[in-house]
């Protein structure tokens, strides 16, 4: 009498396909709940090394300052300069190459700096403390139906490190990110307040602007805004040799203010295909859609793992990007939150290994060419390669006038790369070679190489790229003649 009830309730479960799929849903949902994001661990310290984001470049440094206010900066550049002491800047370290620190010196956490002063919603500007991120500007200027004219495509780094780095972003319109800076503050190296502006004729900006903090600390800014406006996200699955054509067409022709481009590195596929997103106007305008948060990283992380694996699986990767952004045609998007791309799904700590942003720059109209030589020189499947590229964008450059160390010299494409490789000295040198490869073939197009990341190239590459580096270096030993300001990137390259 017992046992036939418990019999005929395993029977129904059995038989009934909902729990069975209720079951399997909570077990898939528990796994992904439960993919690590870890953060890659990087920083100061004073009792180990410091390192920046990739940990190549360990050093041991004297202090750290959490700054508080101009009078006590002004006191530690004076000092510095009477005891012939080293001073650094730091923000967030996203530079991957020793800009922020140097052996011995006295680093500067400029994160505490980071007060919003002054927003004109008429003259649409803002002034801010250059320890504030992109994403405090957001938050303080989305009320006011405003938005940035040139960002990163991601929020999370600090104003004074991206004009720092001359960073560029998705914007096809409003030019280099230096061209929307109105005004700044600094603190030079001999210990002077200055304001300045783009017409100052001692050309504080042309140094600060791509100075990587060798010209003194950007105490606040003043930025030139613009609407929040609404867009259509359109996006469009192209042939690489299609690429150079259907951008001069967006460019003259189109409603596009936003637009940036995946190439494909999948064996398959391997720098043949690419899809583009633009976002074009709608004419509208936006005071009340929130700011976005990040969301789907645990997924975003899993399907990123898979690519990175390589061969089939990077295929696989490949062709669920394309319908993942297929996905999003004709949906609309305020521009605030088409500046806030995710950025946590990217974190990787595996052991013994590093992963490595390095962009190339090469003029808009030899990417044809340049993709087709490239295509020659790197292996389309790396599955068994100890160097591995993951990911390549191409953002567009405009020509910069504002900035001496110049990546664009005319107007460029940008191939930001994600690169993989070991930790292993043979495995570093591996990547070295490839990358003074790769460098050299943009450069026989005309381009150039970025100078955030860590330095695989040689001091010669530099000066290819770089021209006016020696006027640079000039300026830098009469405007800091004591070497206050230093880094490990200075002391590589100059």
């Amino acid at each position: 009498m017992e046992t036939s009830p418990r019999r005929n309730n395993k029977q129904s479960i059995h038989k009934n396909p909902w729990f069975l799929g209720t079951v399997v849903c909570i077990f898939v949902v528990s796994v992904l709940l439960n993919i690590p994001i870890e953060k890659r661990r990087y920083g100061f310290t004073q009792s180990k090394l410091t390192t920046d984001y990739t940990g190549l470049l360990p050093e041991r440094i004297d202090r750290i300052v959490k700054v508080g206010g101009r009078s006590e900066l002004q006191k530690i550049v004076n000092e510095a300069n009477e005891k012939r002491q080293h001073i650094s800047i730091a923000g967030l370290q996203h530079s991957q190459g020793g800009h922020t620190y140097y052996k011995e010196s006295i680093v500067l956490d400029m994160k505490t700096f980071n007060k919003i002063l002054e927003i004109d919603k008429q003259q649409k500007i803002i002034k801010v403390e250059t320890g504030a991120t992109w994403e405090d500007v957001q938050e303080a200027i989305q009320p006011y139906g405003l938005a940035l004219k040139v960002t990163q495509s991601q929020s999370i780094f600090t104003i004074g490190g991206s004009l720092s780095v001359n960073a560029h972003g998705r914007d096809i319109r409003f030019g280099p990110m230096a061209g929307t800076v109105r005004e700044m503050t600094i603190l030079t190296p001999t210990g002077e307040m200055k304001t300045v502006t783009k017409n100052d004729s001692e050309e504080w900006m042309k140094y600060i602007f791509g100075g990587y903090g060798l010209f003194g600390v950007i105490l606040d800014v003043t930025l030139e805004l613009t609407e929040n406006d609404v867009y259509t996200i359109h996006t469009e699955e192209l042939k690489t040799s299609e690429y150079e054509d259907y951008f001069s067409n967006l460019l003259s022709n189109d409603n596009t203010s936003m637009h940036y481009a995946r190439v494909s590195v999948a064996p398959n596929s391997f720098l043949n295909e690419m899809y583009v997103i633009d976002y074009k106007n709608t004419g509208k305008k936006d005071h009340q859609t929130q700011l976005k948060k990040e969301r789907g990283a645990r997924i975003g992380k899993l399907a990123l793992d898979i690519g990175r694996q390589g061969g089939g699986l990077e295929n696989l990767f490949w062709e669920n990007q394309k319908l993942l952004i297929k996905s999003l045609d004709g949906d609309e998007i305020t521009r605030n939150n088409a500046m806030r791309g995710n950025s946590a799904f990217m974190e990787f700590t595996k052991p013994g290994r590093v992963e490595v942003l390095q962009e190339f720059f090469v003029p808009v109209e030899k990417f044809e060419e340049y993709i087709r030589d490239l295509k020659r020189f790197l292996p389309s499947n790396d599955k068994n390669d100890d160097f591995k590229i993951h990911n390549i964008t191409v953002r567009y450059a405009a020509k910069d006038d504002y900035s001496y160390l110049n990546y664009a010299k005319e107007d460029m494409f940008g191939l930001v790369i994600l690169i993989q490789h070991g930790l292993k000295e043979e495995e570093i040198n591996n990547a070295k070679a490839i990358i003074q490869g790769w460098t050299d073939l943009t450069l026989k197009h005309g381009g150039g190489y970025y100078l955030p990341y860590y330095h695989y190239q040689t001091k010669e590459q530099f000066r290819k790229t770089y021209p006016s580096w020696e006027r640079f270096h000039e300026e830098k030993l009469k405007r800091d003649p004591n070497g206050v300001f230093k880094n490990i990137f200075y002391d590589y390259y100059f």
